[in-house]
């Protein structure tokens, strides 16, 4: 009876994600993707037809440092493996998706803003000796790039460029149906491309990138110093009103409503998203360039400013071939791209 109803569950979770995909189910070959994050971390079945059979997500408690973070990884992916009732045989590989700077050829963490402690973690080999099977890890963003072009918005696009807007801002690039990582794993970092000289400081040091005038936090910022000079603004209300502080959320709902100050906000960041739009089309001449993330929820109500301004400074025939939309996976971009690059490396 137990087997009946956990084959139940499953069925019903692929048949809510085939609602959401559109596509029919075949089990074939299952691999793990793994989608490492600093708060969280999420570990998903998936199948060769790219549908999730199931998923597991926990804390990461990275603050716990490198070994048990990895034991947790273990632990979470072990889960829910025996949720499915899938042995650890079953599984085709393993795909990772990891904040920070990678040796992916080495299969090594080098550097992680996010996870404390992480310098020169050997990922890899750790689970490769845990689960004795092929493991592919790559950068977080790079991976759900590649979830997006492979069962998302990208889907049937051998050239798609997508930018994840959250508290920062990352991006993956895919060529040839290939993530390009450039010469030493650091291509895509679309967050730091310089939009104006002599803008608010970034995070990484720079001056008026990307990720300072456009991401999550820059937009809140932005907000925050807006309502004080306009404490009469319907976003001034919202905010005074939760008695919570300023989100990008409220932002977009104040716009929902009309409020010229949230309107502003928006069209600021879409422009500045809209200038590094155009210098990626003129740059790299993608067929679609996708906007995921926390901030693209803002939909149309955003996406409209980066296409003006996009097509106000791409060259006007590589503009024409560029679709501009909004991602599909959501946060489970992570996950299916992770076990789409080991797919990819392991078919």
């Amino acid at each position: 009876m137990q087997n009946i109803l956990q084959d139940i569950s499953i069925r019903r979770k692929i048949l809510n994600y085939n609602k959401f995909t559109g596509k029919e189910f075949t089990v074939g070959q299952v691999y793990l993707g793994i989608d490492l994050g600093g708060s969280n971390m999420t570990a998903a079945l998936i199948s060769s037809a790219g549908a999730i059979l199931d998923l597991e997500k926990i804390e990461t408690k990275a603050q716990q440092g490198p070994e048990k973070v990895i034991r947790r990884i273990v632990c979470v992916s072990k889960t829910v493996m025996e949720k499915a009732k899938i042995e650890t045989k079953q599984l085709k590989g393993i795909g990772i998706g990891v904040p920070g700077v990678l040796d992916t050829k080495q299969g090594v963490v080098k550097y992680s803003p996010n996870l404390p402690g992480w310098k020169n973690i050997p990922l890899r080999k750790k689970l490769r000796a845990a689960f004795k099977k092929t493991v592919i890890i790559d950068n977080d963003a790079n991976v759900a790039a590649f979830g997006e072009k492979w069962q998302g918005a990208g889907k049937g696009y051998e050239h798609v460029v997508v930018y994840t807007l959250g508290t920062g801002i990352g991006g993956g690039i895919i060529q040839n149906g290939k993530i390009s990582h450039g010469s030493c794993d650091g291509a895509g970092e679309l967050g730091h491309t310089t939009i104006i000289t002599n803008g608010p400081r970034c995070g990484c040091g720079n001056y008026g990138c990307l990720e300072a005038l456009a991401s999550g936090t820059a937009i809140a910022r932005e907000g925050r110093k807006t309502i004080r000079s306009h404490p009469g603004s319907c976003l001034a209300k919202l905010v005074n009103g939760s008695k919570q502080p300023l989100t990008t959320k409220l932002i977009f709902q104040a716009a929902r409503a009309g409020d010229r100050v949230a309107l502003a906000i928006i069209e600021q960041a879409g422009t500045y998203l809209g200038i590094s739009v155009a210098n990626i089309i003129n740059l790299l001449n993608p067929q679609i360039v996708i906007i995921g993330g926390g901030v693209s929820q803002g939909g149309e109500s955003l996406l409209k400013y980066v296409r003006a301004e996009a097509k106000k400074r791409a060259l006007k025939e590589l503009y024409k071939c560029t679709k501009i939309v909004r991602a599909k996976l959501a946060d489970r971009a992570g996950v299916i791209g992770a076990a789409g690059i080991a797919i990819q490396d392991n078919p």
